[in-house]
């Protein structure tokens, strides 16, 4: 076998888009995998041939790969991992006598730039752990195709989703986004949901809360939606809060237990805000919401970027009007903003996303250190640099 450079265009340079394209973004440990490990086409891509005699490698995110002029070798390889998902050994065998070990170093090298892009991914482990009845595998079967496109191991898909059926997540608030994120967060298989909110369902709010129904109205929300969750997923445990709250303490105690806290209630205002970044601060929990136009940031303990982070670069602009500005937001007990469902989608997505890198592990959020922007037609990550006067990157672990 003669040693070939393999050109792709853009694969080595190409940055990913916004959030998780879907693709592996871990490069491959040099030399660390066993050269007996199986190799198949990421679920997330497709080779094409192409009558120019270009390989095409089209990606459900558009983020597609051309080799121009593949070399007769590199295109005999692909086609048996394609067909067979054979190990580099066994590849080796098959495209030279014998197979030695230069030859599987020298077809590692030529597919290098396919394991870093993320093409070519470890054949999936068929072993499943004892908690993954056939039920569940056949419910959760796409999402885990999914989660393993996003590994570079052969069991990183068990590992993600393990974490998420571990999870604990508490959702302050049902109304649009956190109805929506609720259903979200079921749906991908969350082990365990706290609803908070005292809120009862209302004819106007019909226009964005879209899981709840006409003749649910004035009905409460949680056990509204709880019960709605409970014939969509016996797969999710949920606990049903249906109450205000009312100061830091009434924030501790809602999210006991809990590995996430998701921010979606807006009352009242600002000052909410403070109380659960109070809380998730003592009891070390991270937490993510969206405020004015934006999802983030995502407060980790011990990391820079947080609310309080924002409420300092909003006093140093404001100055002492800032608090009496918050005074006013929190005295001010009835309000109504424009709505239109399109707002609580585009929230609720990028939270769900969000909190499934983090408590995945699969890859590091958008938000953590950003505030994502949704203003129209663009949507953008703003950089949150850590306040000097806030704490959340100086606790001690």
């Amino acid at each position: 076998m003669t040693t070939t450079e393999t050109t792709m265009t853009e694969v080595q340079e190409k940055q990913p888009r916004y959030g998780v394209s879907g693709r592996t973004i871990a490069d491959r440990a040099s030399g660390g995998e066993p050269v007996e490990q199986r190799w198949q086409f990421s679920t997330q891509w497709e080779m094409l041939e192409l009558a120019d005699g270009s390989l095409f490698f089209d990606s459900v995110y558009a983020d597609h790969r051309v080799v121009a002029s593949p070399p007769p070798v590199l295109r005999r390889i692909l086609r048996m991992i394609d067909e067979d998902n054979p190990s580099l050994v066994a590849v080796a065998r098959k495209v030279a006598p014998g197979g030695d070990r230069a030859t599987v170093e020298q077809v590692e090298r030529l597919l290098d730039p396919f394991f870093r892009a993320g093409i070519l991914v470890p054949v999936r482990s068929d072993d499943r752990p004892e908690w993954a009845d056939d039920e569940l595998v056949e419910r959760f079967s796409t999402q885990l195709e999914w989660l393993g496109s996003l590994s570079a191991e052969s069991r990183g898909h068990w590992d993600y989703f393990g974490r998420l059926r571990r999870a604990h997540v508490a959702i302050l608030g049902l109304g649009g986004a956190g109805s929506l994120l609720a259903q979200a967060l079921t749906a991908v298989g969350v082990g365990r949901l706290t609803l908070v909110d005292g809120d009862t369902i209302e004819s106007s709010n019909l226009v964005r809360q879209i899981f709840y129904h006409p003749d649910q109205i004035g009905l409460g929300k949680v056990d509204s939606m709880a019960e709605q969750l409970r014939r969509f997923s016996p797969y999710t445990r949920y606990d049903v809060m249906p109450e205000y709250i009312r100061g830091a303490d009434d924030v501790s105690r809602c999210i006991e237990g809990a590995d996430f806290v998701a921010v979606c209630a807006d009352a009242p205002r600002f000052v909410l805000n403070r109380w659960i970044d109070t809380a998730c601060k003592a009891g070390r929990v991270p937490y993510l919401g969206a405020f004015s136009g934006a999802v983030g940031p995502m407060y980790r303990p011990g990391k820079p970027g947080c609310f309080g982070c924002l409420e300092h670069r909003f006093r140093s602009e404001l100055g002492d009007r800032h608090d009496l500005l918050v005074d006013a937001l929190a005295a001010k007990t009835s309000w109504r903003y424009p709505s239109f469902v399109s707002g609580p989608l585009a929230v609720a997505q990028l939270m769900t996303t969000e909190i499934v890198m983090h408590l995945t592990e699969a890859a590091e959020p958008s938000c953590a250190g950003n505030v994502i922007r949704f203003q129209h037609p663009h949507t953008v990550p703003e950089p949150i640099a850590a306040h000097p006067d806030c704490d959340c990157s100086t606790e001690v672990g």
